[in-house]
């Protein structure tokens, strides 16, 4: 089965959302690019700390030997080579101010609405719809959330008995396509459910907040 391509793995490490739809469906099944997206993140988050040096260090050994405990020990080492220099050329470009991670509204984008969003203890969060002039999206942040068993999948709520789900939260942020003719004003509720791999109906919530 081909895996997800190293190039989109890295960007979604630095915070990207996925360019299609075809990548998010293939995390859901796939737990060695889940696995493969995770470790990613870490190193981004180490080329941030060294950025403002000459080069990256390399990873020790005990890393490689790590991340093929929690991957899979057939994944080729040769692969895992070309993800994460992918990742920390990335990470470099990111903290250089080429690639943007910590997204906020740019002059072309408005926000139309947003909420706070809580519930568990360690986790906390905001939604913001953002409106361009070709599409609208529910941008959401989440700092604290443990690692999911499955996955987590944001919904909007109208509070009552309807539920539409957007999209799946991975990394703590996504920008998700609102359906047009959605009404903010019935579906103001967003919803972060921690759900199983497979599961169509809606899971259990960890966080909730009013759009206004």
């Amino acid at each position: 089965m081909a895996h997800a391509d190293p190039g989109l793995l890295a960007l979604m490490a630095l915070g990207e959302p996925a360019s299609d739809h075809s990548t998010e469906d293939h995390l859901l099944t796939c737990a060695a690019c889940r696995a493969d997206l995770a470790a990613l993140r870490e190193l981004v988050a180490v080329g941030r700390e060294t950025a403002g040096e000459r080069d990256l260090p390399a990873p020790p050994e005990e890393v490689w030997d790590r991340i093929a405990a929690e991957t899979a020990p057939s994944r080729p080492r040769r692969r895992w080579r070309e993800l994460l220099a992918v990742a920390a050329a990335a990470a470099v470009l990111g903290a250089a101010g080429a690639v943007v991670v910590d997204r906020v509204a740019s002059p072309a984008e408005q926000v139309v609405a947003q909420a706070d969003l809580a519930g568990l203890a360690s986790a906390r969060g905001t939604a913001r719809v953002v409106r361009t002039a070709d599409r609208t999206v529910l941008r959401v942040v989440i700092d604290g959330l443990p690692a999911p068993e499955g996955l987590y999948q944001v919904w909007l709520y109208d509070g009552a008995a309807t539920m539409i789900p957007l999209g799946v939260l991975a990394g703590g942020q996504a920008d998700l396509p609102v359906p047009s003719g959605i009404d903010l004003r019935t579906y103001h509720v967003v919803d972060v459910s921690a759900q199983r791999l497979g599961q169509q109906e809606h899971g259990t919530s960890v966080l909730q907040g009013n759009l206004g």
